[in-house]
Protein backbone atom coordinates (compact mmCIF):
# COMPACT_ATOMS: atom_id res chain seq x y z
CA UNK A 1 0.00 0.00 0.00
CA UNK A 2 1.63 3.36 -0.76
CA UNK A 3 1.55 6.37 1.30
CA UNK A 4 -1.13 8.23 -0.45
CA UNK A 5 -3.29 5.43 -0.23
CA UNK A 6 -2.77 5.15 3.52
CA UNK A 7 -3.07 8.63 3.97
CA UNK A 8 -6.53 8.66 1.58
CA UNK A 9 -7.99 6.15 4.10
CA UNK A 10 -6.43 7.99 7.20
CA UNK A 11 -8.64 10.94 6.28
CA UNK A 12 -11.51 8.14 5.26
CA UNK A 13 -11.35 7.09 9.21
CA UNK A 14 -11.38 10.71 10.10
CA UNK A 15 -14.67 11.28 8.30
CA UNK A 16 -15.72 8.47 9.89
CA UNK A 17 -15.57 9.08 12.99
CA UNK A 18 -16.34 12.86 12.55
CA UNK A 19 -19.48 11.74 11.22
CA UNK A 20 -20.55 9.63 14.02
CA UNK A 21 -20.31 12.39 16.26
CA UNK A 22 -23.81 13.61 15.30
CA UNK A 23 -25.27 10.45 16.30
CA UNK A 24 -23.37 9.65 19.33
CA UNK A 25 -24.28 13.21 20.57
CA UNK A 26 -27.75 12.94 20.19
CA UNK A 27 -27.64 9.51 22.29
CA UNK A 28 -25.83 11.43 24.91
CA UNK A 29 -28.16 14.53 24.84
CA UNK A 30 -30.80 12.24 26.31
CA UNK A 31 -29.70 12.43 29.59
CA UNK A 32 -26.54 14.93 29.78
CA UNK A 33 -27.10 18.40 29.88
CA UNK A 34 -25.82 19.73 26.55
CA UNK A 35 -23.98 22.58 28.47
CA UNK A 36 -22.02 19.79 30.42
CA UNK A 37 -21.83 17.68 27.67
CA UNK A 38 -19.76 20.52 25.78
CA UNK A 39 -17.41 21.18 28.58
CA UNK A 40 -16.82 17.78 29.84
CA UNK A 41 -16.21 16.61 26.05
CA UNK A 42 -13.33 19.00 25.88
CA UNK A 43 -11.99 18.74 29.12
CA UNK A 44 -11.24 15.16 28.69
CA UNK A 45 -9.94 15.95 25.28
CA UNK A 46 -7.59 19.28 26.50
CA UNK A 47 -6.36 17.07 28.89
CA UNK A 48 -5.40 14.46 27.07
CA UNK A 49 -3.79 16.46 24.42
CA UNK A 50 -1.47 18.53 27.15
CA UNK A 51 -0.37 14.85 27.60
CA UNK A 52 0.60 14.35 24.87
CA UNK A 53 2.08 17.79 23.79
CA UNK A 54 4.51 17.27 27.61
CA UNK A 55 5.64 14.20 26.30
CA UNK A 56 6.74 15.86 23.18
CA UNK A 57 8.32 18.97 24.47
CA UNK A 58 5.46 21.54 23.46
CA UNK A 59 3.54 21.96 26.23
CA UNK A 60 5.16 25.33 26.77
CA UNK A 61 4.53 26.46 23.19
CA UNK A 62 0.53 25.02 23.41
CA UNK A 63 0.53 27.39 27.07
CA UNK A 64 2.08 30.03 25.62
CA UNK A 65 -0.37 30.22 22.42
CA UNK A 66 -3.12 29.94 25.17
CA UNK A 67 -2.35 33.41 26.15
CA UNK A 68 -2.58 35.13 22.64
CA UNK A 69 -5.57 37.19 22.21
CA UNK A 70 -6.24 35.67 18.76
CA UNK A 71 -6.00 32.23 19.64
CA UNK A 72 -8.47 33.17 23.27
CA UNK A 73 -11.13 34.32 20.47
CA UNK A 74 -10.39 30.80 18.68
CA UNK A 75 -11.33 29.19 21.97
CA UNK A 76 -14.13 31.14 22.58
CA UNK A 77 -15.80 30.81 18.60
CA UNK A 78 -15.41 27.35 18.86
CA UNK A 79 -16.68 26.74 22.12
CA UNK A 80 -19.59 28.79 21.05
CA UNK A 81 -20.24 26.97 17.67
CA UNK A 82 -20.24 23.52 19.64
CA UNK A 83 -22.94 25.02 22.06
CA UNK A 84 -25.17 25.64 19.54
CA UNK A 85 -24.91 22.78 17.94
CA UNK A 86 -25.12 20.39 21.14
CA UNK A 87 -28.29 22.60 22.05
CA UNK A 88 -29.58 22.77 18.46
CA UNK A 89 -29.46 18.45 18.57
CA UNK A 90 -31.70 18.96 21.35
CA UNK A 91 -34.58 19.83 19.21
CA UNK A 92 -33.49 18.42 15.92
CA UNK A 93 -32.29 15.42 14.59
CA UNK A 94 -28.65 14.31 14.10
CA UNK A 95 -29.36 14.18 10.22
CA UNK A 96 -30.34 17.85 9.79
CA UNK A 97 -27.23 19.25 12.50
CA UNK A 98 -24.81 17.04 10.51
CA UNK A 99 -25.95 18.85 6.99
CA UNK A 100 -26.40 21.97 8.63
CA UNK A 101 -22.61 22.00 10.28
CA UNK A 102 -21.29 21.57 7.32
CA UNK A 103 -22.67 23.85 5.17
CA UNK A 104 -20.12 26.42 6.87
CA UNK A 105 -17.81 25.65 3.90
CA UNK A 106 -20.07 27.56 1.89
CA UNK A 107 -20.34 30.77 4.51
CA UNK A 108 -16.42 30.64 4.72
CA UNK A 109 -16.21 30.81 0.94
CA UNK A 110 -17.97 34.29 0.84
CA UNK A 111 -16.43 36.04 3.76
CA UNK A 112 -12.64 34.80 2.26
CA UNK A 113 -13.51 36.83 -0.64
CA UNK A 114 -13.54 39.68 1.74
CA UNK A 115 -11.18 39.42 4.04
CA UNK A 116 -8.49 37.45 2.83
CA UNK A 117 -9.51 38.30 -1.10
CA UNK A 118 -9.88 34.64 -2.32
CA UNK A 119 -11.06 34.25 -5.67
CA UNK A 120 -14.89 33.99 -5.91
CA UNK A 121 -15.69 32.55 -9.72
CA UNK A 122 -18.98 31.10 -10.70
CA UNK A 123 -18.72 27.75 -9.71
CA UNK A 124 -18.55 28.99 -6.04
CA UNK A 125 -21.51 31.24 -6.82
CA UNK A 126 -22.85 28.73 -7.29
CA UNK A 127 -22.24 26.75 -4.70
CA UNK A 128 -23.55 29.52 -2.49
CA UNK A 129 -27.40 29.63 -4.52
CA UNK A 130 -27.24 25.93 -3.83
CA UNK A 131 -25.88 25.63 -0.23
CA UNK A 132 -28.36 28.01 0.86
CA UNK A 133 -30.92 26.27 -1.22
CA UNK A 134 -30.00 22.81 0.21
CA UNK A 135 -30.19 24.07 4.20
CA UNK A 136 -33.68 25.81 3.62
CA UNK A 137 -34.54 22.32 1.79
CA UNK A 138 -33.36 20.44 4.97
CA UNK A 139 -34.64 22.68 7.39
CA UNK A 140 -37.95 22.70 5.73
CA UNK A 141 -38.65 19.97 4.13
CA UNK A 142 -39.88 21.46 0.73
CA UNK A 143 -42.46 23.00 2.26
CA UNK A 144 -43.28 26.42 1.64
CA UNK A 145 -45.18 27.55 4.86
CA UNK A 146 -43.82 25.57 7.84
CA UNK A 147 -44.50 25.79 11.31
CA UNK A 148 -42.08 27.40 13.69
CA UNK A 149 -41.67 23.94 16.05
CA UNK A 150 -39.20 22.38 18.29
CA UNK A 151 -37.55 21.26 14.99
CA UNK A 152 -36.97 24.22 12.84
CA UNK A 153 -36.19 26.01 16.22
CA UNK A 154 -33.27 23.73 16.87
CA UNK A 155 -32.50 23.78 13.12
CA UNK A 156 -31.41 27.78 13.25
CA UNK A 157 -29.84 27.20 16.29
CA UNK A 158 -27.38 24.48 15.04
CA UNK A 159 -27.54 27.52 11.96
CA UNK A 160 -25.81 29.71 14.42
CA UNK A 161 -23.13 27.20 15.20
CA UNK A 162 -22.43 26.82 11.64
CA UNK A 163 -21.79 30.82 11.39
CA UNK A 164 -19.58 30.73 14.59
CA UNK A 165 -17.63 27.75 13.02
CA UNK A 166 -17.31 30.46 9.99
CA UNK A 167 -15.89 33.08 11.93
CA UNK A 168 -13.65 30.37 13.83
CA UNK A 169 -12.23 29.21 10.39
CA UNK A 170 -11.62 32.74 9.00
CA UNK A 171 -9.99 33.84 12.17
CA UNK A 172 -7.68 30.44 12.20
CA UNK A 173 -6.52 31.23 8.99
CA UNK A 174 -5.78 34.85 9.95
CA UNK A 175 -3.84 33.40 13.06
CA UNK A 176 -2.08 30.94 11.45
CA UNK A 177 -0.53 33.74 8.59
CA UNK A 178 0.19 35.64 11.47
CA UNK A 179 1.81 33.64 13.83
CA UNK A 180 4.73 31.26 13.58
CA UNK A 181 3.00 28.36 15.18
CA UNK A 182 3.21 24.76 15.15
CA UNK A 183 0.06 22.86 14.78
CA UNK A 184 -0.25 20.66 17.25
CA UNK A 185 0.68 23.20 19.84
CA UNK A 186 -1.70 25.70 18.76
CA UNK A 187 -4.65 22.32 18.45
CA UNK A 188 -3.46 22.22 22.09
CA UNK A 189 -4.04 25.31 22.86
CA UNK A 190 -7.65 25.62 21.30
CA UNK A 191 -8.68 22.33 22.95
CA UNK A 192 -7.88 23.99 26.53
CA UNK A 193 -9.71 27.03 25.70
CA UNK A 194 -12.67 25.77 24.05
CA UNK A 195 -12.94 23.99 27.49
CA UNK A 196 -12.45 26.89 29.48
CA UNK A 197 -14.84 29.11 27.10
CA UNK A 198 -17.89 26.51 27.64
CA UNK A 199 -17.46 26.67 31.22
CA UNK A 200 -19.47 29.63 32.26
CA UNK A 201 -22.18 28.27 29.70
CA UNK A 202 -22.51 24.84 31.85
CA UNK A 203 -22.71 26.61 35.06
CA UNK A 204 -25.26 29.61 33.99
CA UNK A 205 -27.11 27.63 31.62
CA UNK A 206 -26.61 24.22 32.66
CA UNK A 207 -29.29 22.20 34.91
CA UNK A 208 -27.92 23.45 37.94
CA UNK A 209 -25.49 20.58 39.12
CA UNK A 210 -23.03 18.68 37.73
CA UNK A 211 -23.72 15.43 35.79
CA UNK A 212 -24.51 12.32 37.46
CA UNK A 213 -23.95 8.87 36.22
CA UNK A 214 -26.07 7.52 33.40
CA UNK A 215 -26.12 5.13 30.93
CA UNK A 216 -25.21 7.67 28.26
CA UNK A 217 -22.29 8.98 29.99
CA UNK A 218 -19.84 6.92 28.01
CA UNK A 219 -20.86 9.33 25.19
CA UNK A 220 -18.74 11.92 26.43
CA UNK A 221 -15.03 10.22 26.65
CA UNK A 222 -16.14 9.02 23.27
CA UNK A 223 -16.27 12.43 21.71
CA UNK A 224 -13.41 13.13 23.59
CA UNK A 225 -11.32 10.91 21.72
CA UNK A 226 -12.82 9.78 18.61
CA UNK A 227 -14.70 12.79 18.10
CA UNK A 228 -11.99 14.41 18.94
CA UNK A 229 -8.02 14.14 19.58
CA UNK A 230 -7.80 10.95 17.12
CA UNK A 231 -9.97 12.03 14.04
CA UNK A 232 -7.36 15.70 14.05
CA UNK A 233 -4.25 13.32 14.14
CA UNK A 234 -5.39 11.55 11.32
CA UNK A 235 -6.82 14.19 9.04
CA UNK A 236 -3.47 15.79 9.65
CA UNK A 237 -1.05 12.71 8.93
CA UNK A 238 -3.15 12.14 6.13
CA UNK A 239 -1.95 16.00 4.94
CA UNK A 240 1.24 14.73 4.86
CA UNK A 241 0.89 12.70 1.84
CA UNK A 242 -1.87 13.81 -0.02
CA UNK A 243 -2.92 17.72 -0.85
CA UNK A 244 -5.21 19.63 0.44
CA UNK A 245 -7.98 19.99 -2.24
CA UNK A 246 -8.04 15.87 -2.44
CA UNK A 247 -8.25 16.15 1.61
CA UNK A 248 -11.43 17.81 1.38
CA UNK A 249 -12.89 16.10 -1.43
CA UNK A 250 -12.40 13.12 0.52
CA UNK A 251 -14.09 15.08 3.63
CA UNK A 252 -16.90 15.09 1.84
CA UNK A 253 -18.01 11.62 2.70
CA UNK A 254 -18.01 12.66 6.51
CA UNK A 255 -21.69 13.67 5.56
CA UNK A 256 -22.19 10.15 4.04
CA UNK A 257 -21.25 9.10 7.40
CA UNK A 258 -23.07 11.22 9.55
CA UNK A 259 -26.09 10.02 7.51
CA UNK A 260 -26.13 6.57 7.02
CA UNK A 261 -24.82 6.51 11.04
CA UNK A 262 -28.05 8.00 12.36
CA UNK A 263 -30.41 6.13 9.62
CA UNK A 264 -28.42 2.58 11.79
CA UNK A 265 -28.24 4.13 15.37
CA UNK A 266 -31.04 6.26 15.63
CA UNK A 267 -33.61 5.12 12.71
CA UNK A 268 -33.41 9.01 11.30
CA UNK A 269 -34.62 8.95 7.79
CA UNK A 270 -34.76 12.18 5.15
CA UNK A 271 -37.70 13.28 3.68
CA UNK A 272 -37.70 14.14 0.12
CA UNK A 273 -37.13 17.64 0.28
CA UNK A 274 -34.31 17.02 2.86
CA UNK A 275 -32.65 14.30 1.11
CA UNK A 276 -32.45 16.61 -2.52
CA UNK A 277 -31.29 19.70 0.14
CA UNK A 278 -28.49 16.82 1.56
CA UNK A 279 -27.70 16.44 -2.49
CA UNK A 280 -27.17 20.17 -3.10
CA UNK A 281 -25.52 20.92 0.08
CA UNK A 282 -22.76 18.24 -0.66
CA UNK A 283 -22.32 19.72 -4.53
CA UNK A 284 -22.45 22.96 -3.04
CA UNK A 285 -19.29 22.10 -0.84
CA UNK A 286 -17.30 20.76 -3.75
CA UNK A 287 -17.97 23.22 -5.61
CA UNK A 288 -17.46 26.16 -2.81
CA UNK A 289 -13.99 24.49 -2.32
CA UNK A 290 -12.72 23.60 -5.70
CA UNK A 291 -10.53 26.81 -6.66
CA UNK A 292 -7.78 27.36 -4.66
CA UNK A 293 -7.46 30.00 -2.47
CA UNK A 294 -4.31 32.79 -2.75
CA UNK A 295 -3.34 31.97 0.23
CA UNK A 296 -4.04 28.39 1.78
CA UNK A 297 -3.29 28.01 5.69
CA UNK A 298 -3.39 24.57 8.12
CA UNK A 299 -4.52 25.09 11.10
CA UNK A 300 -6.44 23.34 13.76
CA UNK A 301 -9.40 21.32 12.67
CA UNK A 302 -11.54 20.54 15.60
CA UNK A 303 -14.61 21.70 14.21
CA UNK A 304 -15.23 19.83 11.21
CA UNK A 305 -18.15 17.87 12.66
Amino acid sequence: MTRSTSAVLATVLASLLWGSSFSVIKIGLRTIDPYWFVFLRFSIAAALALVYLWSIGRLGKALALARHPLVIWLGVANAVGFIFQFKGQTLTTAVNAALIINSCTIYVAIVSKFVFGERFGPPKLLGVALGILGVYLVTTGGRLTVAFGESVRGDLIVLGGALAWTAFIVLDKKVVELLDVDVRSLTGAMVLLTALSSLPAAVIFGRGEFPGVSPELWTIPYTSVFCTILPFFLWTWGLKAISATTSSVVMLSEVVFALVIAALLLGERLTAGGFAGSALIVVAILLASREPAVKTATGPDVVPE
